[in-house]
């Protein structure tokens, strides 16, 4: 009987057995992982985001804590005037001998002056608890997604994505070899791979990460761009440099051959070996609500999956889709968890709050009022390519709601604005807030502020000035001064704003389409996630009245 009981609940824990994916919910793209004893790090993209590239740690692959990030102080990142969706890309995380190298690259423009890419650089740290890392040291060569390799003689390669010229753009692997104390190229870049894709300017092969394994070298890259077509690939050789013979089951990893399939848009992976020799991987994908592309509002998040080797090549998730759930792997450990802080004996932020752009000075202080979270606004309204005084966090689940409470918030005039804003990028937020009268009569509203991206209309082109349509609703509050409590609440394919009055009933008063903030403008990019975020503006003009935020709360109601 104690045999057949063990039997069973053997059977059982094997039945129930499931990695929860995403690992890192909520937008977290391009991971990189690197292993350092029984230690594991993830750093991923932020954009225009301060500060850069998070750093995640775990011990057993399931658990992932904010640690900090690479890119904290202005001497490393400066984002004045980035636009969304530049910023810092894709990161590349290494270790040797003792020492922990990020890779990444800044992008400041879009624009016709500034096609070509500037400068990628590396920072460094001896502690990646301490959250103290180097000034950048640059490299020579104009690309993106750098990764480094130090090979069994000590040579250092720095492999990056690049293209031919500002004009055709297509795209490639190239490589050198470096001076790792400065950044400096010691042998011309070189072309090294084109990608299994046709060789046009579609094919986008990135993210390109070098290992070795067994004596053989292996180059593991991104291709088809970011969308549906996105993939992983993989090649072998006898050097960092190939010549590189291709894997016979390319691509490793593309969902875009099923659309149906929950999770999609899966690529640009990384892999790393467990100190019990089994090996995993992480890579970016979307998971599409209802089967619509067009809610897809929390972008592109980190996946884990198991690696296996088969005839001398790496296989991903065991040659099937990446999924949400995998059965008979880990825990089935959901990475979600609510959020509350009433900003009570805190002298700091925690790690998980982001700022718009560098921020120029500090415009918010947990000093100032004790138990409150302050912000004092300036000129810039969220949507401005500026630094508002704007602070953001990830969503974390497609159903999630947040809250905020203002207290004793007496705007001036109908400029003086504070509130709360489930955001995208400059042209895709949605916003709501405590504002005032024209008169400034001491009369408040609550404002709306939706957004819809523009339907082109004849033959006028979308630019950047009408990209989006912008509806604002005013409703009158009934006190002068009485706190008001902020709500968005979002599900599968939209958001509710609402708010309540002291201690009235909450009243939601508009609805947005969640597409609002899952599909790029004109011109624009589809690079990041939603944030809850808060904010205080004076629209345009400085303004002197204080924000006063008792709390932020963020529940998940789903789970992964």
């Amino acid at each position: 009987m104690k045999l057949a009981w063990q039997f069973l609940l053997c059977a059982v824990l094997e039945q129930t057995l499931a990695l929860i994916n995403p690992i890192l919910p909520g937008w977290n793209p391009d991971p990189s992982i690197v292993r350092v004893g029984d230690d594991y790090f993830i750093a991923t993209s932020t954009f225009e985001y301060f500060p850069g590239h998070p750093i995640y740690h775990s011990r057993n692959l399931v658990d992932w804590t904010l640690v900090g990030h690479a890119l904290n102080r202005p001497s490393q990142l400066t984002l004045l005037g980035t636009p969304s969706d530049a910023g810092v890309w894709a990161p590349g995380l290494r270790y040797h001998n003792g020492t922990f190298y990020l890779t990444s690259t800044t992008r400041y423009v879009y624009t016709s002056e500034f096609r070509l890419f500037p400068r990628s650089f590396y920072v460094t740290t001896q502690d990646i608890f301490s959250n103290s890392w180097s000034d950048p040291v640059y490299f020579d060569f104009l690309g993106y997604d750098a990764d480094l390799f130090w090979d069994v003689n000590d040579d250092v390669y720095v492999t990056w994505s690049g293209i031919n010229n500002a004009i055709d753009k297509i795209y490639g692997i190239y490589q050198s070899k470096i001076d790792l104390k400065t950044g400096d190229s010691l042998t011309p870049a070189e072309k090294i791979f084109s990608g299994t894709l046709p060789n046009n300017s579609s094919a986008r092969p990135e993210g390109p990460h070098l290992y070795l394994v067994n004596e053989t070298y292996y180059l593991l890259i991104a291709e088809g761009g970011t969308d549906i077509h996105h993939r992983s690939t993989v090649q072998r050789g006898p050097s960092p440099s190939g010549p590189w013979e291709n894997n016979p089951a390319n691509p490793i990893l593309f969902n875009g051959v099923n659309l149906s399939l929950p999770v999609q848009d899966t690529g640009h992976a990384d892999i790393v070996e467990a100190p019990d020799g089994s090996w995993w991987g992480v890579a970016l994908g979307v998971r599409p609500q209802q089967s619509n592309f067009s809610h897809i509002q929390l972008g592109r998040e980190t996946f884990l999956f198991p690696v296996t080797w088969e005839f001398g090549w790496p296989v991903f998730n065991h040659g099937e889709a990446l999924s949400e759930h995998i059965d008979g792997v880990l825990e089935d450990t959901s990475h979600l968890s609510d959020y509350f802080d009433d900003f009570d004996n805190a002298s700091s932020l925690d790690q998980s709050f982001y700022f718009l752009r560098t921020p120029y000075k500090p415009f918010h202080s947990l000093t100032a009022n004790p138990g409150y979270l302050r912000l004092k606004g300036n000129s810039y309204a969220v949507g401005d390519r500026d630094n508002p005084a704007l602070l953001l966090r990830k969503q974390t689940s497609y159903e999630e709601d947040f809250g905020t409470r203002i207290d004793g918030f007496k705007p001036t005039n109908n400029l003086t604005e504070a509130g709360a804003t489930i955001f995208y990028g400059d042209f895709l937020h949605n916003d709501i807030g405590v504002t005032g009268d024209p008169s400034g009569n001491g009369t408040r509203f609550v404002v709306t502020r939706k957004i819809v991206q523009a339907v082109q209309v004849g033959p006028w082109a979308l630019t950047s000035d009408n990209n989006t349509v912008t509806t604002v609703n005013y409703t009158p509050l009934q006190t002068a001064s009485d706190p008001v409590k902020l709500i968005i609440s979002g599900n599968a394919t939209n958001y509710r704003l609402g708010f309540a009055e002291g201690d009235g009933p909450t009243t939601f008063i508009t609805d947005v389409d969640s597409a609002a903030l899952s599909i790029a403008t004109a011109g624009g990019f589809f690079f990041k996630g939603a944030s809850f975020g808060i904010y205080n503006t004076g629209h345009g003009k400085p303004t002197l009245v204080p924000a006063d935020f008792a709390y932020w709360k963020q529940t998940p109601t789903g789970l992964n």
